[in-house]
């Protein structure tokens, strides 16, 4: 068939079917790019899905045989808006250094990580600070140290939790004067939903809350629970903290301060 003849041939044939062969021919291009990108989503989906399992594995804390049904990892997304921490056990100041087993001492905080504790697939967030000790007042902490201590709420700038507002001041870089919980076998044990964690898998210390056992040293003035603290309500540095500190312990007993 020459060009001529096949050209009149062409001619005769309906224009439907040439939109009908040329749609096809799209459908099915379609078609492959539709797979295509469901197959790559789906790799996608499982390569995130196995880089989280990893993350999750990386992140996860080791614990001992004392914690149970319990799992706890390092998170940098603590979900939580607000929270109620439950009302705050009046103390005059004579009992904020009588009442629990506390070390004092003035350090500056290194770092602090949030963390998620898992009770049975109950959540509880918390976080962890690394502090170095610059002078102890009260305690076996030596200078020079670098303690671990368990803080009642994560920190983020987002998130608020009642009765934690002079913790909720806390980051790297702060200096402080600090009054946390010695762990002992009572005070380390955290029970919820059918599962048990030892405290001091995490850290050596633990806050009795998060108001009024920390003196912190920020960049908007001295951070403290100043309604506790009525005696030295007006101040503004850490060396009058210290001071009062100092004569406090001098007072309940004696120069056995340590």
């Amino acid at each position: 068939m020459n060009v001529k003849k096949f050209s009149e041939a062409m001619g005769d044939v309906d224009d439907r079917y040439i939109v009908e062969a040329v749609s096809y021919k799209r459908k099915v291009a379609k078609s492959r790019i539709i797979r295509r990108a469901v197959i790559a989503a789906g790799i996608a989906a499982v390569f995130l899905m196995v880089v989280s399992i990893i993350n999750m594995q990386r992140n996860k804390i080791q614990l001992s045989d004392k914690s149970y049904n319990v799992a706890v990892r390092y998170t940098s997304n603590p979900f939580i808006f607000f929270r109620h921490s439950g009302s705050l056990i009046g103390l005059t100041e004579e009992e904020l250094f009588t009442k629990f087993d506390t070390v004092i001492f003035k350090g500056t905080i290194k770092e602090i990580k949030n963390i998620v504790v898992d009770f049975n697939g109950e959540k509880e967030y918390r976080a962890i600070a690394q502090i170095e000790v610059g002078k102890v007042y009260r305690g076996t902490c030596s200078e020079g140290d670098t303690v671990s201590v368990m803080l009642p709420c994560p920190i983020s700038g987002w998130i608020h939790v009642t009765d934690t507002s002079t913790v909720s001041e806390m980051k790297a870089g702060v200096t402080g004067i600090f009054m946390p919980m010695v762990l002992d076998d009572e005070s380390a044990l955290w029970m919820e939903n059918g599962a048990s964690l030892d405290k001091r898998d995490l850290a050596d210390y633990d806050f009795v809350d998060g108001e009024r056992y920390a003196f912190l040293e920020t960049d908007s003035g001295l951070v403290f629970s100043r309604w506790a603290y009525a005696s030295i309500a007006d101040a503004t540095t850490l060396d009058e903290v210290e001071e009062y500190i100092e004569k406090m312990l001098e007072r309940l007993y004696g120069h056995e301060i340590k």
